[in-house]
């Protein structure tokens, strides 16, 4: 009988719904902002889809918060500090990440309504200016190297407490590396940021963490191998 459904499928939930809102930033603000030949002026002329997109990162955040938070009470049973440097970097540290990515969006707002008055948008000057405001780059190589981080905790976990198919944590360990490489290669400019090969190199972690969400939602977990063994331990019979 599986247990702790209501955690399984809260998680699950709250999956995907932190990547759906992650990719939404991406491909609506991110990646125009990022393209875009002066971003204050752009942002100063979408104001609406800037601040929409910092608040798709708030949600995103959130979302993938109270993951580790919901997941405490079971995965402490496997391993407490495992547990605990979990909630830790999935929780606190990448959470204060994608803080600061929104606050960055939402300050390209108001800097580029004052660079726009002061006629500085369009110029050399005022596209630095916003590149340095929102360097896309250097926050998803921190955010990603921290999320990374976090993934081994947490397929660790998964793998050892086999609350779910030990092959979707395998994948999970197995799809770090390249992750990593990715935004590695990307920061010292091996690959292009926004070139095919990242996305072909972040898309195993991508697609294991869909199924994972959706494997929480749809079969919940299995009982903890080592709380199963803990209750039968329980249940033999003293000896004198």
């Amino acid at each position: 009988m599986r247990e702790h459904k209501t955690a399984a499928v809260t998680a699950g939930v709250l999956y995907i719904v932190g990547t759906v809102s992650g990719v939404l930033c991406k491909v609506l603000v991110q990646f125009p902002v990022r393209d875009a030949d002066d971003p204050l002026a752009y942002a100063a002329g979408h104001r609406g889809l800037v601040v929409t997109g910092a608040l798709l990162v708030l949600v995103m955040g959130m979302a993938l918060l109270f993951v580790p938070v919901v997941l405490f009470p079971i995965l402490r049973r496997v391993d407490e500090v495992l547990a605990i440097g979990y909630l830790t970097v999935r929780g606190a540290v990448e959470a204060a990440c994608y803080v600061i990515s929104a606050t960055a969006l939402l300050l390209l707002v108001p800097v580029g309504d004052v660079v726009s008055a002061g006629e500085g948008a369009g110029t050399a000057g005022g596209a630095r200016l916003g590149m340095l405001i929102v360097d896309f780059d250097a926050m998803n190589t921190v955010t990603a190297l921290v999320f990374c981080l976090g993934g081994v905790m947490f397929y660790a976990l998964l793998y050892r407490s086999g609350i779910v198919p030990r092959w979707i944590a395998v994948w999970g360990l197995a799809g770090v590396p390249f992750y990593v490489g990715a935004y590695v290669l990307a920061a010292y400019d091996v690959i292009g940021p926004s070139s095919t090969a990242v996305t072909l190199l972040v898309l195993p972690l991508a697609v294991q963490e869909m199924v994972l969400g959706v494997w929480m939602i749809a079969r919940g977990f299995r009982p903890a191998r080592g709380a199963a063994a803990s209750q039968a331990a329980d249940r033999l019979p003293v000896t004198v």
